[in-house]
């Protein structure tokens, strides 16, 4: 995902994003947040995945958010499932 694409989207000052890449069809995932409301812990890029926690800033409580995309070719659906299996044991947070 380029720079360019992102901010044609309208991301301004206090949004930050992540993405991850796709090959094929698929042109991955991209997500925003607001970086006044949440504080980004940490991120993590997968194959098929992206995930990160957040911390809200006024409250103070931290989740998870994950980001997935199917699949189109079967022979790659051991090595997806596997990385969702993975992305369980990350963190401990909701």
């Amino acid at each position: 995902m380029s720079l360019k694409v992102v901010k044609s989207l309208g991301v301004g000052r206090f949004m930050d994003w992540g993405a991850v890449h796709a090959g094929g069809a698929s042109r991955g995932i991209l997500f925003f947040w607001d970086n006044k409301v949440l504080e980004l812990l940490e991120l993590e890029r997968g194959g098929f995945t992206i995930s990160s926690r957040f911390r809200n800033v006024e409250y103070g409580f931290v989740w998870v958010f994950t980001g997935v995309y199917g699949l189109v070719l079967s022979r790659e659906k051991k090595e997806f499932w596997e990385e969702l299996g993975a992305i369980k044991g990350l963190w401990d947070d909701p």
